[in-house]
């Protein structure tokens, strides 16, 4: 299965996540907004490939803690 990495997969970028898991990718979703990511999971039938990481991307910090855990 392809794989794909959205930042901000949840706000502008919510049509590309969903067109991805469309298309038979496996995407991973960094956003900060835990409603945004619990809205754009219901609106697909493919939750088992949607790996959702709740960061706040702009604090490198946290964003490379969070990546290593994965």
């Amino acid at each position: 299965m392809k794989h794909a990495l959205v930042i901000g997969g949840t706000g502008m970028l919510s049509g590309v996540s969903l067109w991805l898991l469309d298309q038979g990718y496996h995407v991973s979703v960094i956003a900060r907004n835990a409603n945004r990511m619990k809205n754009l999971i219901e609106k697909t039938n493919l939750k088992c490939n949607i790996t959702p990481i709740l960061v706040d991307y702009t604090k490198d910090d946290e964003l490379h803690s969070k990546y290593r855990q994965r």
